[in-house]
């Protein structure tokens, strides 16, 4: 599986097809990154957090979703989950794809991701 990141106007940008193996970001502290997961909103399914995140290290700004095909009803697109972080260390962020409502039913499916957030480059004059 191919992880694609990305980085355009200061935002770390992360591609993944959904899978339970972790996929590691590197970001630096202060970094806003963004991760990018295929997603129908139709089936009533949504990418959530399935693990507390460790706050002190990162930040969940938001999501957002992107149709796929204009036009095609049902289609799948992309939900983009914004992250900022906040300090130095190594975290973990678990995603689950499933149905808000439904507490006691297995996801439909799981990815991880870990995040090591160092400090940001010096620039030197």
């Amino acid at each position: 599986m191919k992880v694609l990141a990305l980085l355009i106007s200061g935002f770390l940008w992360v591609s993944a097809a959904a899978a339970a193996e972790e996929k590691p970001i590197t970001t630096a502290i202060g970094q806003e990154f963004k991760i990018t997961l295929e997603s129908t909103p139709s089936t009533g399914n949504q990418w959530l957090v399935a693990k507390p995140l460790n706050e002190s290290l990162l930040k969940l700004l938001g999501s957002e979703y992107k149709r796929g095909r204009p036009g095609a009803v049902g289609a799948a697109g992309n939900e983009i989950l914004s992250f900022k972080a906040l300090a130095e260390g190594r975290t973990q962020i678990h995603l689950k794809y499933g149905r808000l409502w439904e507490k006691d039913v297995p996801a439909a499916r799981t990815t991880n991701f870990v995040v090591v957030i160092t400090k940001p480059a010096q620039v030197s004059r």
